[in-house]
């Protein structure tokens, strides 16, 4: 049995020495094939290859933008079915799909779900703009969140930047390694700390969205807050759709139409204890699909999902779920 291995040795809380190291006697049996890629272009290559040999089985050792990337690669594929059912050891920053799907913290029983666990074929949600394409499994969205996932991202990679900049004094490259590791080990709990940062900078000006539902009338708002959900929770702590199933063919929409910083900071909080219907601000689709678009040329949007920016300064996006489109291994 051949098993490809995707390990992402940059990943939040990956050794990939000990991941490959439990891989390797959880799965003594199996033809294994590791692959620790240093570029986008190296995993692309490694799962285009395996792909071509027809390989048996794929496991992504890492959080869900490591999950994300190698999505865009599989996602080239016009016929799903050839897609190699798929195991997650969870290590990144964010593990939204480890969670949701219930994937042991025990890298062998993770990986022994290629031969203990079953099928799961997971609906995948397609983002586009007239230029671009990307695809999502977890959670996303724009306004706030996007902000808040953007300078997350940009805060990571600016101290890791810094750690390793020669040009930077001994200490001070010593204080931003520490200073990185220590937001690495915070988790998707580096999401809620630049949340407060994004709403704290928001500028409302000139933010409008005119959202068109197929067979409704359209939706104008100038909601901050714009969640699109494929499964119920974001970091494991933040909940903005209780009711949503990764398998129902359906993506969930959330609107918070708040005005105040005040507001937003309320809407947060609703968020994250999954209280929403409490709160009269907020609105809830279940869809198919939609369309976002800007109402103002001067204001584009960003959307992020699974933790990674997909689509940056577009007038308007278009959101698809695909039913039931890729195979994951879980537990019964």
């Amino acid at each position: 049995m051949r098993v490809s291995v995707l390990v992402n040795s940059k990943a939040g809380s990956v050794n990939a020495d000990l991941i490959e190291a439990k891989v390797r006697e959880a799965l003594f049996r199996c033809d294994l094939r590791f692959s620790r890629p240093q570029t986008l272009t190296e995993m692309a290559d490694f799962l285009n290859d395996e792909m071509t040999h027809k390989t048996n089985a794929i496991i992504i050792c890492g959080g869900d933008g490591t999950i994300n990337v190698a999505l865009q690669c599989l996602m080239k594929y016009e016929d799903l079915s050839k897609i190699p059912p798929i195991t997650i050891v969870r290590s990144g920053t964010a593990n939204d799909l480890a969670h949701e799907i219930g994937v042991s913290h025990r890298i062998d029983r993770a990986v022994r779900n290629i031969f203990e666990g079953v099928v799961k074929n997971i609906d995948v949600i397609e983002v586009s703009s007239p230029e671009q394409k990307a695809y999502m499994l977890t959670n996303g969205g724009l306004g706030l969140p996007a902000v808040a996932a953007e300078l997350a991202n940009k805060f990571r990679n600016h101290l890791r930047t810094l750690s390793t900049c020669p040009k930077s004094a001994k200490a001070f490259r010593y204080l931003a390694e520490k200073s990185y590791y220590a937001v690495k080990k915070m988790g998707p709990g580096v999401y809620s700390m630049m949340t407060a940062e994004a709403i704290r900078t928001w500028n409302p000006d000139g933010w409008g969205l005119e959202i068109e539902i197929p067979g409704k009338v359209n939706v104008e708002t100038n909601s901050p807050i714009v969640l699109v959900s494929n499964q119920q929770s974001i970091g494991a702590s933040f909940l903005p759709a209780p009711y949503t199933s990764n398998t129902d063919g359906t993506v969930n929409l959330l609107l918070s139409e708040t005005t105040t910083a005040q507001q937003h900071a309320m809407a947060a909080l609703r968020i994250r204890k999954g209280n929403l219907e409490k709160f009269n601000a907020f609105k809830s689709f279940e869809l198919r699909e939609f369309r976002l678009k800007s109402q103002n040329p001067r204001r584009s949007l960003t959307f992020f999902g699974d933790g990674e920016i997909l689509l940056k300064d577009v007038q308007e996006i278009s959101i698809r779920c695909l039913h039931r489109g890729l195979p994951i291994m879980v537990r019964q």
